[in-house]
């Protein structure tokens, strides 16, 4: 159990991060109108707010999908119960896992080339590109602790955690 309250404190975190770029996002919009209507150019805003746009979904995966809230297609396996329903979940968690800790090692070596390269945007503020990057890393890294999480809850017999609030929220 003391790993599940370390996880939701990293759990916890990624979120607010996550929500921290959605409102850097609107401050950079408002930032952009604002300097549009007093003649104040606003350089590499769009851009930015592109970073910063991705930045907040990567870093919400981990977090969305252990509150159950991440978009999940349940057309197959709601019709199914008990071992069948159990398989077709594991498996699918597996391939997840698989996925997630594929896209977490090449998006990380991304980075790592954007960081050893000196890589930059190329606007006017010449933003080094493995800072975004490294949002994206540590978005990823958290959806692969999520997957492995409700994967190891599977194997142990319990149903994971999405999967518990997933069936409140459509119960309310």
């Amino acid at each position: 159990m003391v790993v599940r309250k370390i996880l939701d404190v990293l759990f916890r975190i990624s979120g607010g991060l996550a929500a921290v770029f959605l409102v850097m996002i609107a401050l950079l919009i408002l930032a952009q109108s604002i300097g549009r209507l007093v003649g104040i150019a606003v350089h590499d805003a769009n851009e930015m707010a592109g970073f910063c746009l991705a930045a907040a979904t990567f870093l919400a995966l981990g977090s969305s999908l252990r509150a159950g809230s991440h978009i999940r297609v349940l057309l197959v396996i709601s019709h199914l119960q008990g071992t069948m329903r159990r398989v077709l979940e594991l498996f699918s968690l597996l391939l997840a896992t698989f996925l997630a800790g594929y896209f977490t090692y090449w998006i990380a070596d991304l980075a790592h080339e954007s960081w050893s390269y000196g890589d930059t945007s190329p606007g006017v503020l010449a933003f080094p590109l493995w800072i975004p990057q490294a949002a994206m890393v540590f978005g990823l890294v958290m959806l692969t602790v999520a997957l492995i999480e409700a994967l190891f809850d599977m194997v142990r017999g319990r149903n994971p955690l999405y999967a518990e609030r997933e069936t409140r929220d459509l119960t309310e």
